[in-house]
């Protein structure tokens, strides 16, 4: 498929059994491994051939997800057998120098009672030995072979696609992953599902059709009651299966009611739940991707239900005008937080914004989430994030969130946590190395309330004087695993020089389309500033002062002179992400504009005069906003723009911030559907009954 990318990258045309015919007025569309006819006239299924990226992007994701997840399995497994058999040694031991301490000690004399220490001591030798074990035999272990033979055990991996539309995604999924067992593809619109029918048809995956709801419940005799008794008996567990049906599943079917009625867990054991529950509900899935015409958060209550304990939900939102800031009401409407409009970081704040919304939702439940990686594209967000069952963690819930202040007047901002906890903190510290575990009993495991601007030194804005706007709440937690980031990346470089697939078997085992795209934007990632929330634009300050904008090398050159750190944002190719306080920032421009003194704005006639829009009535005019901030004093004693010897060496060789795919690029309509269908039907009945009428009363009777 030509989609104008700049990737070099061939897409693979080799499907089994594929009908190369193309019908008439069908175009031939081949995507990875698979191929569909779609209408070229008609947009009754939505595609958008823009979005490939995205879906190449969840190909790799998903990919490496299920890995990760075979690993997890094999581990918790690992463990509890090693745990028995040394638990069994134990016993033995004991056992047998209670009876030798029988026979050499007399009866009167006492055993000395083991300390509270002392057991306590035990029991963490215990667990490092269970762990060296584990880790032990875990180094040859090949989780990749694993992963790919569990696509025919119960250990095989489920996936939800709830808006599917054509199924491309969906078939992909079955084509191109590892360790998949069963693809649901599901959408509203039958119209739709009749094309996914037609694309499962053409790429020869007929015998891997299953019938809906085949095995997915416990059926009519799970309900064994005994009436004559009036009392509920435990469920027949004969007929329940806690695991899908291996195969690819089409239904049309409502999303939300699909994954409400999917929340049992896999590893419940039937009677541990009613007959009910066992009858009306499904087991949760392994992956659930939500990819709406719009926004996901009508489906996030459910989704965050229905996904396994360390499972994956991969999300994308398309409505930037709400999360954007176009529409500020619509978003909290949505998502429960308000967004600056006109903001510079109007990308990030969309994420985090929608991270916000999924952790708040995720926290009702007793459960956190784990961002894996959260991006923006083209023109929308991306998110994969991990779900697991913590309810400790939904304790620390609001030290992960944060609200914003904006200066109503510049480019200034803060980012402050709704509540505080020194003793998590230190605990964080601690566990990165950069903490002391005296730091640790000093703190009080207490929440408190967070603190605005004004507790940092500025109730108004430092630079102009000027009230802040407040936005959020935001999540100010990590938007990415780098773990996970650099892994993605070191497979796509050895995909690379191996014809487009990983070397070592695992994901991607077929070429993406864009790889070199995915490359250069999880590169752009990976140099990203973890634990910075949101970013500044270099235009954007330096139009501020009208001055030209400063090469982007020696501002950042200045903030590393200065003992800041500072990155790029994945996104926007002008972003500054740094640690630097405001005033350093607008500092390092002060000192620019002194160098290279900027050039006055005209006034016009009316500001001249001091004059209101139709009023003669003389007033003094504000303050000029570029006057005020580079009037201000320094507090910096010099700014050094020299460049640092090796300053930017060692980044990777990388195709960042890539041209947009195609020309006049962007979101397409959306589908019609089945409404259009019924509007041709309705249209020719119509056509036909007036065709059955004769003469002029028939033209005047058309045209009115």
């Amino acid at each position: 498929m030509s989609t104008g990318n700049t990737d070099t990258t061939p897409v693979d045309d080799g499907v089994a059994n594929q009908n190369t015919t193309v019908a008439e007025g069908h175009q031939l569309i081949t995507e990875g491994q698979i191929t569909m006819h779609y209408p070229k006239s008609e947009n009754s299924v939505f595609y958008n051939p823009v979005q490939v990226q995205n879906r190449d992007l969840s190909v790799l994701m998903i990919g490496m997800y299920a890995e990760r997840r075979m690993e997890r399995m094999w581990i918790a497994k690992k463990r509890k057998e090693v745990r028995k058999s040394m638990t069994q040694r134990l016993r033995e031991e004991a056992e047998a120098a209670k009876a030798k301490e029988g026979h050499n000690n007399d009866d009167h004399v006492s055993k000395k009672k083991e300390t509270k220490e002392e057991r306590k001591a035990k029991l963490a030798q215990f667990e490092l030995d269970l762990e060296a074990q584990v880790a032990n035999e875990k180094s040859s272990v090949n989780f990749t072979k694993l992963t790919q033979e569990s696509s025919q055990t119960t250990d095989g991996m489920s996936i939800f696609e709830a808006l599917a539309a054509s199924g491309l995604r969906s078939l992909r999924y079955w084509k191109e992953l590892p360790g998949v067992r069963t693809v649901v593809v599901n959408d509203l619109d039958p119209v739709a599902v009749d094309m996914a029918r037609e694309n499962v048809v053409r790429n020869g995956f007929v015998d891997d059709l299953v019938v809906a709801g085949a095995h997915d419940d416990v059926g009519d005799d799970a309900m064994n009651d005994d009436d004559d008794n009036n009392t509920q008996q435990q469920p027949n567990i004969s007929n329940y299966h806690n695991v899908r049906p291996r195969g690819i599943q089409l239904q049309v079917g409502d999303a939300t009611h699909e994954m409400y009625i999917s929340r049992l867990s896999p590893t419940l054991h039937p009677n541990q739940s009613s007959s009910i529950q066992l009858r009306y509900q499904k087991t949760q899935y392994d992956v659930i991707d939500l990819d709406p015409y719009g926004s996901a958060a009508p489906f996030m209550d459910a989704a965050v239900q229905s996904v396994v304990n360390g499972g994956m939900l991969a999300v994308t939102c398309t409505d930037m005008a709400a999360l954007g800031g176009s529409h500020p009401e619509t978003c909290y409407g949505r998502y429960g937080a308000f967004p600056i409009q006109r903001s510079g970081y109007l990308q990030e704040l969309a994420l985090r914004i929608l991270l916000y919304h999924m952790s708040v939702v995720a926290g009702r439940y007793g459960r956190t989430i784990k961002p894996i990686l959260s991006v923006g594209m083209a023109f929308y967000c991306r998110v994969f994030v991990e779900v697991y069952d913590d309810k400790a963690g939904v304790n620390n819930l609001s030290l992960n969130h944060g609200h914003l202040f904006q200066s109503t007047k510049c480019s200034s901002f803060h980012v402050t946590p709704v509540a505080t906890n020194g003793f998590v903190t230190a605990q964080q510290q601690q566990n990165s190395g950069s903490g002391d575990a005296k730091d640790m009993k000093k703190a009080g495991n207490v929440y408190r309330n967070g603190r605005g601007p004004g507790d940092l030194g500025e109730p108004v804005c430092g630079e102009t004087g000027a009230p802040y706007k407040i936005g959020g709440p935001l999540w100010t937690g990590p938007l990415h695993d780098m773990d996970v980031v650099n892994d993605a990346i070191d497979r796509l470089e050895s995909a690379k020089t191996n014809d487009g697939t990983n070397p070592s078997g695992g994901s991607p085992v077929h070429p993406l389309h864009t790889a070199n795209t995915l490359h250069g934007l999880l590169v752009t990632v990976s140099e990203e500033l973890q634990d910075v929330p949101l970013y500044h634009l270099l235009p954007s300050l330096c139009s501020s002062v009208n001055s030209q904008t400063i090469p982007m090398a020696s501002f950042k050159a200045a903030l590393v002179n200065a003992g800041y750190r500072v990155s790029a944002y994945h996104k926007d190719p002008q972003a500054v992400k740094t640690n630097a306080p405001n005033h350093v920032v607008w500092d390092i421009v002060r000192a620019y504009c002194k160098e290279n003194p900027p050039h006055k704005r005209k006034e016009s006639k009316k500001h001249r005069k001091g004059e209101n829009q139709g009023s003669t009535a003389p007033h003094r005019p504000d303050i000029d906003v570029a006057t005020k901030i580079l009037s201000n004093e320094m507090r910096m004693k010099k700014v050094d723009f020299t460049i640092p010897k090796g300053f930017g060496e060692g980044r990777k060789k990388a195709t960042r911030w890539a041209r947009n795919p195609e020309a006049n690029w962007g979101p397409k309509k959306a589908a019609s559907g089945k409404n259009k269908k019924r509007k041709e039907e309705v249209v020719n009945e119509e056509e036909k009954m007036l065709g059955d009428t004769v003469g002029e009363p028939c033209a005047k009777q058309s045209k009115t």
